[in-house]
């Protein structure tokens, strides 16, 4: 084993501080509840269920995966690589990776929908599939069984599990668990967006708070989810605005939509976020 990888593997842990873990917990479980009210609603009202609005389903999911492992992995506080400490780092790293992935293809679902007017068929979407889950899935069992998920002494997390420090190749597998995925984001989406935004004069966030960042952009400031949870929860004081936000979005309830009617129907939705 390397020197280097010695010194790595005998470093003590980074201490994590209560006041961090309550922060960590706390962004943990806005997420899952945010995550959670988008999937509400996506079940809730079906003529809703736009394919942006299914694609952000998916990426609901992931985060609601994402957010539960990090949570466990803050409260078990992990000493040393465990049985639980693998399962806590494989099941953050294929969440967190697919939630990357489901984010850039919702990008690119919109850049193709909106700005090139191209027909998006079931095929595209069996392609956001397989490199969404697929992709992360295959990663993470590799990672899992050359055992490179393990205990990292929170010096590149903040307690919970994820590579193994002990690794003499533990850069490379950073990057491939999720390094590498999120710093492609970071580059691809703003373009994207900004190509967006210069089409329609609008545009559009991860880690633990992906979830709740998602429930903010796409339900609490999309006027006709709004709307409907407002007259939900106010027993329909709001159904005037209800029925004026389905007149506004009426055309979202089209089953099998038309190419050009599609890509309108797509940019009016992003546009309404």
């Amino acid at each position: 084993m390397p020197h280097s990888t010695m010194l790595m593997g005998t470093m003590p842990p980074t201490e994590v501080y209560p006041s961090e873990r309550v922060i960590v917990l706390v962004s943990c479980v806005l997420s899952f509840l945010g995550s959670s009210l988008l999937v509400f609603t996506h079940a809730l009202w079906p003529e809703l269920r736009t394919r942006p609005r299914q694609l952000l389903l998916y990426l609901s999911l992931a985060d609601l995966l994402s957010a539960a492992s990090y949570f466990y992995g803050v409260l078990q506080d992990f000493n040393a690589t465990s049985w639980d400490c693998v399962l806590q780092g494989a099941l953050s790293t294929f969440s967190n990776t697919s939630s990357f992935f489901w984010t850039m293809a919702i990008a690119f679902y919109l850049y193709i929908t909106i700005v090139r007017g191209a027909p998006t068929g079931t095929g595209l979407l069996c392609f956001f599939h397989v490199m969404s889950w697929g992709v992360p899935f295959v990663i993470t069992v590799a990672a899992v069984a050359l055992k490179k998920i393990g205990y990292d002494a929170s010096n590149v997390s903040v307690g919970w599990c994820w590579v193994n420090l002990q690794a003499a190749d533990r850069v490379l597998w950073m990057l491939l668990t999720g390094k590498l995925w999120e710093l492609l984001a970071y580059v691809i989406l703003p373009v994207l967006y900004i190509l967006i935004k210069k089409h329609i004069n609008r545009a559009g966030i991860g880690n633990t708070f992906q979830g709740g960042a998602n429930c903010i952009m796409f339900v609490l400031c999309t006027r006709v989810i709004r709307t409907r949870l407002l007259s939900s929860l106010c027993c329909g004081r709001y159904g005037g605005l209800r029925q004026s936000s389905q007149r506004l979005e009426g055309g979202y309830q089209d089953a099998e939509p038309s190419m050009n009617t599609q890509a309108e129907q797509t940019e009016a939705e992003f546009a309404s976020s």
